[in-house]
């Protein structure tokens, strides 16, 4: 299997204790690229985003539960059941 080529880790490290206050910043970096969150300054996370986590570790037989699905997968969900039904009210 052969590795997927990753965008190298952002020099930013982020703390969880004021995330509240970088909480986009976070957003900005972890979108480029995998980025560290401390927590009482040691290194404790990796943050990186959905799509990026998927070249990483791509799983077909990943399933989201209603509950935990994101929320653009949840509107995309609702979209395709929508769609289905207005095909078959059409038929």
């Amino acid at each position: 299997m052969k590795r997927p080529k990753l965008p190298p880790i952002q020099g930013r490290r982020f703390d969880v204790e004021m995330l509240q206050d970088t909480a986009f910043s976070l957003t900005e970096h972890a979108s480029k690229g995998p980025t560290w969150l401390r927590h009482r300054g040691r290194i404790s996370f990796v943050v990186l985003t959905e799509e990026l986590f998927e070249q990483i570790w791509p799983d077909q037989r990943r399933a989201w539960s209603v509950d935990d699905m994101p929320i653009r997968h949840e509107q995309m969900l609702l979209e395709a059941l929508e769609a289905s039904l207005s095909h078959d009210n059409e038929e």
